[in-house]
């Protein structure tokens, strides 16, 4: 049973991928908190409601783009290919 070394590169692709994700959902997190706040102080009468949907809608967008950084074969727009697919395009 040999054990397979993942080469190093790998590693700190994964890595930086995890920051980007990381660093994308605190910053749409809290331009959905900021967006929630003004629209709930100016608009809303102070509820709470629109810094729970902004805050929520911003970490959807950041779940959304992380899904495409870790996942980027499911990129909309895109056809997936397998391999036997390829083949016959190629012949």
């Amino acid at each position: 049973m040999a054990v397979e070394k993942i080469p190093s590169e790998d590693i700190v692709n994964k890595k930086a991928s995890f920051d980007q994700a990381t660093a994308n959902l605190l910053v749409k997190a809290g331009l959905g908190l900021s967006i929630g706040v003004v629209a709930s102080a100016l608009l809303f009468k102070r509820r709470m409601w629109p810094v729970t949907f902004f805050t929520g809608a911003g970490v959807g967008a950041a779940y959304a783009d992380a899904q495409r950084i870790f996942d980027s074969v499911s990129t909309l727009g895109l056809p997936v290919k397998n391999a036997s697919t390829q083949a016959k395009d190629s012949a």
